[in-house]
Parts: structure tokens; sequence; C-alpha cells
């Protein structure tokens, strides 16, 4: 029996770019809840600062260096308070904290999707926008940063 007579024969393995995409899809994924499920087990800092201890990491080398807080100051803390819904608490932390714990916690299912379906990883992102929102968070760090040492040295 020919192998014509029961349809056509694949001819090759997966594309290695689907592959790919899932691979890159399941890290997209897998990184930010990571991060989510560690932001739960560790408690917020009353300072508004520091929580990142609680993992085993050195104090803020910027912070003990010149007394003033580096862009990521308050990051950990602000998302311990994120899973936990306080919003003022993150708020207080580091208020860039909060939108980029939002982008972190909504990249989880978009990953999800792209990974199930296979969707190719830079045209789905450039379809959803992405590089516009990775302006707008630079650019809300930075304000807040700003915002920050200037309240610092007053």
């Amino acid at each position: 029996m020919s192998s014509e007579a029961a349809g056509p024969l694949p001819t090759h393995a997966p594309e290695r770019g689907n592959l790919a995409s899932r691979f890159t899809w399941f890290v997209l994924m897998a990184i930010p809840l990571a991060v989510i499920i560690t932001a739960t087990t560790i408690t917020p800092d009353p300072a508004g600062h520091g929580t990142h201890m609680q993992l085993g990491l050195p104090p803020c080398g910027f912070l003990v260096a010149t007394g003033l807080p580096c862009p990521g100051c308050g990051l950990t803390t602000s998302f311990s308070h994120m899973v936990r819904l306080q919003f003022a608490g993150a708020a207080h932390a580091n208020p860039f904290g909060v939108a980029l714990f939002l982008v972190t916690f909504f990249t989880i299912p978009v990953a999800a999707v792209g990974l199930v379906r296979g969707l190719p990883v830079l045209a789905t992102l450039e379809r959803l926008h992405f590089e516009k929102v990775i302006v707008l968070l630079a650019a809300c760090s930075s304000v807040v940063w700003l915002i920050r040492i200037g309240t610092a040295l007053l």
C-alpha cells in the first residue's frame, strides 16, 4: 500500500517558531506568576520598604549610601500589599508599584492565552501595543522617583 493512498505524511517536525513562541509565552507567564506567588509569602514592612530582605536580599545599596530611595525602593512592599488588596499601603510604599503590579498580574493571562493558542509573540505584543505600556511604565517610574527624591530632600 502506498503512502499516497493513506493521505500525505507530515514532512517535518512541529514548527520551530511555534515551539519557540510557546516557550517564550511560558516564560512570560511563569516569571510574573512566580513574582505574584512570592509576594503572597512575605509580609509588607511597615516602614514602606525593606520587605525584600525577608527573601534574604541585602538592604538597598543606593538608600544606604545616599539616604535617598532608589526607583525600586518599596516595590516589593507595594507588591506585597497589592496581593492583599491593600491599595493605600501599596501606593504609600511606592506608587509606581501599583501600576507595575497590575501589568505583572495581567501579563499572566495574556501569556497563558498565547501559550495555549501558540500565538506569535512579537506580533501579539505589537497588537496589544505593549511598547506603549513599557514607555508609560518607564515614564511613571521616573516621575515617581523624582517626586520621592524631591520629597526626601525637603
